[in-house]
């Protein structure tokens, strides 16, 4: 679908528009509602933050392991990357602004190899390196998991980095949501869910719109920041975006089925220098409209003392690149290439079981297969490059985990894992290791983690033979990543009692160093300012340390996150840039986050709060060649919720408080030459409000 200019009136009137394709499904819960013979017990959660989990977190995964609840969060008009960037050894990289295409790298990971799942649906397709994390809605989601160093076996073998598992709402309880925010720079967005019981399990739908102009001013140096003569007022435009979002499951004890739908349609701008001065034209700034739709179907019983389920999942998902204008200047790709259609489908089916054998050994089994197919339109030129119009994979893989129980109490366990994943025609043997020791030492609430294991991810089609635009085909056919990496960490969960100043205080505290060795890592290099490719570099190393604490005591919340990363190219390469102790691309050494909140009563007492927050990126190098840095970047939000009644709130808040976008730039390495501004620039100091109502 190639995109209209709406004013902002006319996206605002796109959503109420649209909002009548849930008719049929209120209609339809409705009459569920009336219908009902029993309702659906009532579920309390009530939290302050990141940290303030249910104490079953930690068993989630006998690695490390962190949960975000978006509902701790209500009102403040966040994005996944939003949520993300709070997870000590998550790094977002972000390549057009705060709205625009976002990636995740797990402690000093490629984007590519982290799994995305949705619902048990994996994001990650064949024809994209990585699962754009702006993409996916996050109005209706429950809690995001990540999960970093030991992979579960319920996940399948892509997870060389780390998987981040989204898991959306099934409410408890009758409900319905809606919630209507505005925002800076044009920013509109609204979702109305409905969740009933029907045919005795959970019906959960929920419809999302939002839109976003983008365009904004800033101050441009000419590339000269001691000279002052050149400068002048830019103008970001061409920044825009419009989302709709659609979901609807539901589920009882055995059953499931599930479908959702997303479109995005994305404005791509082009570099700032020289494109924001007042008359230039933007014409040629090409487009991207992604239409992706998933269903998914299962069921789990019980045969003896054997939990098993099966899921079988579809996906389809079209990708159109072209020109606004359709000119021959286009400025798109390489060689100006006007337009490039991915349609990819993919069709999927799992098996999982589980099984306790005496009482010592709690067995875990997932068998997954997967066939995926991509067609590829476009001009001429794409063929030129070195690109197939088709392709198609075959993707299979087994798992097998293990609990053993090593001591009577129950608290020392061994969880050993083996995977096989095979790609077409070559597969290899995977395999993971973990101790997990709770009361350390016999002191209640201490958790001891390690784990230890092997990787392998094979290169995907998009690495291989690039989109047709901004991605080039390899120069050679790409090998398969492999590595192995060693963690552990420590925790603790209690209560401080009687402590003055921390009355009653639930403090959650962890510590974990983590190491990674990776041979044939698959990198993007940037060829030129208009294309790159992907490379397998010989061999890298990420080593780091993450920590992160919470307290919650009376009207007081406090949470905290860091991490330091050290990454490094590896590669002896005298003919190449690439060379050992280089430090790999968008690594920063340090990453932080802080988050305080004030309730206006004490704590389960619901009328309303003010919060602020500090996030802190550090320097890293934008290039293989560590020849530029993007400047350390730090940014302070704050905001406030009231209750306005039992059932409605009002939220208001500012982000980037103290306007200091400005100065995130990239600078040589030497660090005594001119800085440049960055090709997108961030957008700065914004306001925004939102009004949530559930009845």
């Amino acid at each position: 679908m190639k995109k209209n200019t709406h004013s902002r009136l006319g996206r605002a009137g796109g959503f109420f528009l649209s909002l009548l394709s849930l008719t049929p499904l209120l209609l339809l819960t409705a009459a569920a509602t009336a219908t009902a013979a029993v309702d659906l017990p009532e579920e309390t959660v009530e939290g302050w933050g990141i940290l303030d989990s249910p104490e079953d977190d930690k068993y989630l995964s006998p690695g490390s392991v962190t949960v975000v609840r978006p509902a701790d969060f209500e009102g403040e008009q966040r994005t996944l990357p939003d949520f993300l960037e709070e997870v000590p050894g998550l790094r977002v990289i972000r390549l057009q602004g705060r709205h625009g295409y976002a990636v995740a790298s797990v402690r000093g990971s490629t984007s590519a190899q982290v799994a995305v799942y949705v619902d048990g649906v994996l994001m990650n397709l064949q024809s994209e390196a990585a699962v754009d994390l702006s993409a996916i809605p996050v109005d209706s989601v429950e809690r995001i998991e990540v999960y970093k160093g030991y992979v579960p076996s319920r996940f399948g073998a892509q997870a060389m980095g780390g998987v981040i598992n989204i898991v959306t709402k099934t409410p408890g309880r009758p409900e319905t949501f809606l919630s209507l925010g505005a925002g800076s720079f044009g920013r509109f967005k609204g979702t109305v869910s409905r969740a009933v019981p029907l045919w005795g399990g959970k019906l959960f739908g929920s419809f999302g719109y939002e839109t976003y102009d983008g365009d904004f001013k800033y101050r441009n140096d000419g590339g000269t920041p001691y000279n002052n003569a050149d400068d002048y007022e830019g103008r970001r435009r061409e920044n825009g975006f419009e989302n709709t979002d659609m979901l609807l499951k539901w589920e009882d004890e055995h059953w499931k089925a599930r479908a959702s739908w997303v479109r995005r349609n994305r404005e791509l701008a082009l570099r700032a220098p020289g494109r924001d001065k007042p008359g230039a034209s933007q014409a040629n700034a090409p487009l991207l409209d992604t239409d992706r739709l998933d269903l998914s179907a299962g069921g789990n019983q019980a045969w003896g003392g054997v939990n098993w389920g099966w899921e079988v999942a579809y996906t389809r998902q079209e990708k159109d690149y072209y020109s606004r204008s359709g000119a021959s200047d286009s400025d798109f790709g390489p060689a100006n290439v006007k337009t490039s259609e991915y349609g990819t489908s993919r069709i999927g089916f799992s098996l999982n079981a589980d099984w306790a054998v005496g009482e010592r050994h709690f067995f875990e089994f997932l068998g997954d297969y997967s066939e995926e197919k991509l067609k590829v339109r476009g001009d001429s030129l794409f063929q030129y490059l070195g690109g197939i119009d088709s392709y198609s994979r075959r993707d299979w893989s087994l798992g097998l985990q293990d609990t053993v129980t090593l001591d009577r109490a129950g608290t020392l366990l061994l969880t050993p894992s083996v995977r096989r994943h095979k790609l077409t025609d070559e597969d290899h043997f995977t395999w993971q290791l973990a101790l997990t020791k709770e009361r350390l030492f016999g002191l209640p609430g201490f958790m001891l983690k390690g784990a230890l294991g092997t990787y392998a991810r094979a290169p995907n089609t998009y690495e291989q033979y690039g989109d047709g635009a901004f991605i080039i085909p390899a120069a050679r056919d790409l090998e398969w990543e492999t590595g192995k990496q060693i963690d552990a960490g420590i925790l603790w969960n209690g209560r401080l009692e009687g402590m003055k100043g921390l009355r009653d205080a639930d403090v959650s505290v962890s510590l974990s160093a983590f190491w990674r060795d990776s041979k044939n890592l698959i990198e993007f290099d940037m060829e030129s300012p208009r294309y790159g490719r992907y490379k397998n570099i010989a061999k890298a190393e990420v080593k780091g340390i993450e920590a992160e604490a919470s307290a919650v005591w009376e009207k007081w919340a406090v949470s905290f996150a860091v991490t330091w990363m050290e990454g490094e190219n590896k590669t002896y390469d005298p003919g190449s840039v690439r060379s050992v102790g280089l430090p790999l691309p968008n690594r920063p050494e340090w990453n932080a986050s802080a988050r305080v909140t004030r309730r206006f009563s004490p704590r389960g007492a619901r009328n309303g709060s003010v919060f602020a927050e500090y996030r802190y990126t550090g320097e890293n190098y934008a290039d293989e060649s560590a020849k530029v840095i993007f400047g350390a970047r730090g940014v302070v939000n704050a905001g406030a919720r009231y209750e306005l009644s039992p059932t409605a709130n009002l939220t208001v808040g500012i982000d980037d408080l103290f306007n200091d976008s400005d100065g995130w730039r990239m600078m040589p390495e030497t660090l005594n030459g001119p800085t440049r501004m960055l090709w997108y620039p961030a957008e700065g100091r914004t306001f925004y409000l939102t009004l949530d109502i559930k009845f």
